[in-house]
């Protein structure tokens, strides 16, 4: 059997050659990395087919045999893309007899005008809702009338050995979408604060061009030498390299804030597979992690228990990396989507 996923061009770049589902776990969208990727793989894997298209595109439905396929994915709908192209496309899936499946990983209804509309539209017309933790469910729940199916992110790759052993010179880590960035910077006085000390360096990884490379300019500049701040451009290799350089991954967030109260738990669920312990606010999904990590409003506060405790510390590595394991790995996740696949055809 085939699906048929509809792609924004920043991910149909990675969905070519003679392998595109391994191609797009190389994709800079988490959302296709961890999601789609994985999605399509477990169902490749199994014996079908997928076919990846971008509505938008010049030759558009050129090529899409509609009788052929079975479901339809969405996994993401950006403000930038055509609203009526992509409207148009779910509507052929719909009417070809495709089942139409909605994967929701950031809520759409606090976005951009067209992005609101697109999922109004398509949650009248879907066969299933897919959102990436509890908190989102409930956000999504009023929102249509199929009960959202809770898929989370996946965590790909091997984890590696526990570690918490600084020297001289605390190496602290923020990685993530530059969305995130605004609840990094309030955090920044009171880590100046613990610099004077702790000698510290913070190591912020994410896109270029989004403000990230002035910060750190910025703290450089004024703090340095006692509290230090780099930038490097986001890329996988660049993330492993500063995972691996790291002792602890900072995480701040506000858990009353509803453009993050329904976010996955990838990001602390990356730092302990990477052997790295995080400190992070007390989002819903991240609640699971309790015992894995340091859950708290105030990141001066995790901080100082992590380096105080560290013992403790590798313990909850350990234990968070089995919850990784048992919760969130590339196959227990690939299986989920294929039972979803499988129970729509």
């Amino acid at each position: 059997m085939r699906a048929l996923w509809l792609m924004p061009p920043g991910a149909m770049q990675f969905a070519s050659g003679e392998d595109p589902e391994r191609s797009l776990l190389d994709c800079h969208l988490a959302s296709v990395r961890l999601r789609t990727a994985v999605a399509a793989l477990a169902w490749k894997r199994c014996g079908n087919q997928n076919f990846f298209w971008d509505p938008g595109a010049v030759d558009a439905g050129q090529n899409v045999d509609w009788k052929a396929a079975k479901i339809c994915v969405i996994p993401k709908y950006y403000h930038d893309l055509s609203l009526q192209l992509w409207l148009d496309a779910c509507a052929a899936a719909r009417s070809s007899g495709c089942r139409l499946v909605i994967d929701i990983c950031d809520y759409p209804f606090n976005k951009a005008p067209a992005v609101q509309e697109f999922y109004s539209q398509v949650l009248k017309i879907c066969d299933a809702v897919i959102v990436n933790s509890e908190r989102m469910a409930e956000l999504m729940a009023p929102k249509t009338s199929r009960h959202p199916l809770v898929i989370e992110d996946a965590i790909i790759g091997a984890p590696r050995k526990p570690d918490f052993s600084p020297g001289k010179r605390l190496e602290l880590l923020w990685f993530g979408h530059y969305t995130n960035l605004p609840y990094l910077v309030p955090c920044l006085e009171g880590l100046v604060r613990f610099a004077m000390q702790r000698h510290s360096r913070l190591t912020i990884v994410t896109e270029e061009g989004r403000g990230a490379e002035e910060l750190t300019q910025d703290i450089q500049a004024r703090f340095a030498p006692g509290f230090g701040a780099r930038f490097i451009p986001w890329s996988l290799e660049a993330m492993r390299i500063a995972l691996r350089g790291c002792d602890l991954v900072l995480i701040p967030s506000n858990p009353a804030d509803p453009l993050k109260a329904g976010a996955s738990a990838n990001r602390i669920a990356e730092a302990l597979r990477a052997g790295r312990f995080p400190v992070a606010s007390p989002l819903p999904s991240y609640l699971p992690f309790a015992e894995a990590a340091w859950l708290g409003l105030d990141m001066v506060e995790g901080i100082k228990w992590t380096v105080a405790n560290r013992g403790e510390v590798l313990a909850r590595i350990r234990r968070g990396q089995a919850l990784v394991a048992e919760k969130l790995s590339e196959k227990k996740i690939g299986r989920q989507w294929r039972e979803l696949f499988e129970s729509l055809v």
